[in-house]
């Protein structure tokens, strides 16, 4: 469930080992969120990036997003974010910041709640995918909407 977006400086694409970092990032989130299902994981090189008030203007930028369904406490989110940020100074390879750390590049996570959320169940389960559409905007299970589908979904309607 858990949808990922990683920002990065172009700079990073010949040392980032995004396809490890990828498949360590799943593994984490979903044990350290309680999350169920495939994470889905988007790759973006920033055609540009800025660094201002520093010294080095072209130092690298490499940011993650983590947008979970809702219903974490905040302590988990911070828990999370400060695990995937380690997770992603790991991945940063040694041209990153010269030790294999990423030391030379500025990094940063946000882990959030997702405010509102729709799936079209493509590959899912009848029952999976009721459960899925009964989510209200506001995060919070429908209780009518939920046996409503469930029942269709039963019906094969």
């Amino acid at each position: 469930m858990p949808h990922v977006t990683v920002d990065y400086s172009p700079g990073l694409a010949g040392t980032f080992d995004r396809h490890a970092f990828a498949a360590a990032l799943h593994t984490l989130v979903v044990e350290a969120a309680g999350s169920q299902g495939t994470c889905k994981v988007f790759f973006r090189a920033a055609t540009e990036t800025y660094v201002m008030g520093c010294e080095d203007e072209g130092t690298p930028v490499a940011h993650v997003e983590v947008a979970l369904l809702p219903g974490r406490s905040e302590g988990t989110l911070a828990r999370l974010s400060a695990k995937v940020l380690e997770l992603l100074r790991t991945h940063l390879g040694p041209g990153a910041g010269g030790d294999g750390t990423g030391g030379g590049v500025v990094c940063s996570v946000e882990v959030r709640p997702l405010a509102a959320y729709s799936l079209y169940p493509t590959r899912l389960t009848a029952r999976a995918g009721a459960a899925l559409r009964s989510w209200t905007r506001s995060g919070r299970r429908s209780r009518a909407s939920g046996v409503a589908r469930d029942a269709r979904c039963r019906a094969g309607r």
